[in-house]
This record gives C-alpha cells, structure tokens and sequence, in this order.
C-alpha cells in the first residue's frame, strides 16, 4: 500500500530535510564516494526542494562553490550556494554562469532532473530519458578529468540501451545504475552513477 508519510518522509522532516532526495542521495554517497569534503566545484540542476543541496552543504568544506539551477524559484540562504532560475539545457548560458562564478571546470554534477509526471509510467520514463539526453552535453562540456555525476531517471524496458548509448557516444567508464532504499518501492525511479 502507499503510504506517502513512509519512514523516509517523517525521518526528513525530523531532520530539517526539505525532502526525502536528502537520503537517497547519502545513500549513493556513502557507498560511490562522489562527494568529499575536499570536492569544490558542484553543479545542481533541477534541485527544488533542495534538500540534496542541503546535504551537499553540509559535508563539504568552506570552499566548495555550489551552482544551484531550476526553473522553481527557492529560497536559499547560504554563502557557499548560488541560485539561479534557468533552464538547464542552454550550454551558453551555463558557461557564462561558470566564468561568473570563476569555476572553471565542475568536480561533479547532481541531476535530479525529470518532465512534469502525468502518471503514465511508460509515458513518464520516455520523457525523462528524453529530458535527460538534452543535458548531456552539460557534462561532456563542463566536467574536469576523474569527474563524477549522480543521474536521476526513470526506468523503462529499454533503459539498458540508454546506458550502452552513453558508454558509446561519451566512452564513459565506470558507470553503475542503482536504486537506494528511500525511492519507494512502486517508483521507477533509478540512479545513473559515474565515479572515479
């Protein structure tokens, strides 16, 4: 049965998290080690409510320059993040972002990007895979050497292709997909992964 007050909802709100993403992207962290404390340059895109943001935040030290993007307007107030209201997909527009910002190449990216849902899950999955393809030249562009990102898509019968396209087209190694504990078990919801 669903239940949309599960564990990993009352566990963010307990916590101070916006959202429950806060947990599911610990969860990738703490077993793919794409965020470190020593990491310094971070771009998010579609991160409203922004409690992975909040993590991020927390575990990184006072250096670290985190570029937030959305088309959602959120109030955030912190020195190490900048908002911005955008969409991601314009190239141009994010590297002038970055020169203002003086970061020259990103460590990681987070993506929590996907199409407004209309509960047709094949419907849904397709969209997001389309979503996601126009951003990926974010990170053929953007990422510096030994680079990482942290994907968010949602799983269709084809997914399979979608990974042997990126490994193909970008020669992209070490590639892991992974579902962490706090996606609800009915979602399709599946993280791409690219780490060191």
């Amino acid at each position: 049965m669903f239940n949309p007050k599960d564990f990993y909802f009352r566990k963010a709100k307990q916590e101070w998290y916006k959202a429950r993403s806060i947990f599911k992207l610990e969860e990738i962290n703490n077993k793919f080690k794409i965020i470190t404390h020593k990491t310094l340059n971070i771009l998010d895109i579609w991160c409203a409510p922004w409690s992975r943001v909040q993590y991020i935040e927390k575990i990184t030290n006072d250096k670290t320059k985190i570029i937030w993007i959305d088309i959602k307007e959120t109030n955030i107030n912190s020195k190490k993040i900048k908002c911005y209201i955008q969409d991601a997909t314009d190239l141009n527009w994010i590297e002038n972002i970055l020169k203002k910002n003086k970061i020259d190449k990103l460590d990681i990216i987070t993506s929590d990007v996907a199409p407004n849902t209309i509960w047709f899950k094949d419907i849904d999955a397709i969209r997001s895979i389309e979503l996601i393809k126009t951003t990926l030249p974010i990170y053929e562009n953007f990422l510096k050497l030994n680079w990482k990102f942290v994907i968010k898509v949602f799983m269709w019968p084809w997914f399979d292709n979608l990974i042997k396209e990126i490994k193909k087209q970008y020669w992209w190694k070490n590639i892991k997909t992974f579902k962490p504990q706090a996606v609800r078990k009915i979602s399709k919801e599946i993280y791409i992964i690219k780490y060191i």
